[in-house]
């Protein structure tokens, strides 16, 4: 954000970020960039979609999704999981601050690269001729952090996907054990169920 001079250079700087040769609907950013609520008439996330159907799928993640369930399970009480789960609630505003406002800062610094106009500009600059936005984080770190923030925003993004994989493994070995195994061996003792887990 400060590259850009900071939320106000965001603001001002964002409508004016078109691509080379930018005259189609790809090569502008949307005028209700800076809205979430936007009409129900709107092409891109309405309202009513995005209360109706976020709050669906947050309900489906956050009550019934196995990971997040096992992470429950592994808690000292009910207090914690409670408090933990009221945690990441509150953790979940970031990504609004750290991927959103950070990809509309990329578009403004690189608008011929990050917004890009058609499909042969696209498929020239990142190899996809859907879009380009793929490459916004990236360019980001590449050109603006220094050396040691790589490398621990890369111990970082390596430390969340061992963790979410490792969640997974653990989810998937604890249904293979007590939904498929049981069912082949009903007699299996606790060990048994722990080492085929």
């Amino acid at each position: 954000l400060s590259a850009v001079g900071g939320y106000g250079g965001l603001r001002r700087r964002f409508p004016l970020a078109l691509a080379p040769n930018g005259s189609g609907p790809c090569g502008r950013p949307p005028p209700d960039a800076f809205r979430l609520l936007r009409p129900p008439g709107s092409a891109e996330l309405p309202w009513p979609g995005l209360l109706l159907g976020m709050s669906v799928l947050a309900a489906w993640y956050w009550c019934t999704d196995q990971v997040i369930v096992q992470r429950c399970l592994a808690g000292r009480s009910v207090t914690h999981v409670r408090a933990g789960c009221v945690l990441c609630g509150y953790l979940k505003v970031l990504p609004m601050f750290l991927m959103v406002l950070p990809g509309m800062a990329a578009r403004v610094l690189y608008p011929g690269e990050v917004g890009c106009a058609d499909a042969a500009s696209c498929a020239r600059v990142c190899g996809s001729p859907s879009g380009c936005s793929s490459v916004a984080y990236p360019r980001l770190v590449a050109r603006l952090l220094p050396p040691g923030l790589r490398g621990l925003l890369l111990a970082g993004l390596v430390a969340a996907l061992m963790s979410s994989l490792a969640s997974v493994f653990a989810s998937a070995g604890a249904l293979g054990t007590l939904d498929l195994y049981r069912l082949l061996r009903p007699r299996a003792g606790p060990r048994e169920l722990l080492l085929a887990g």
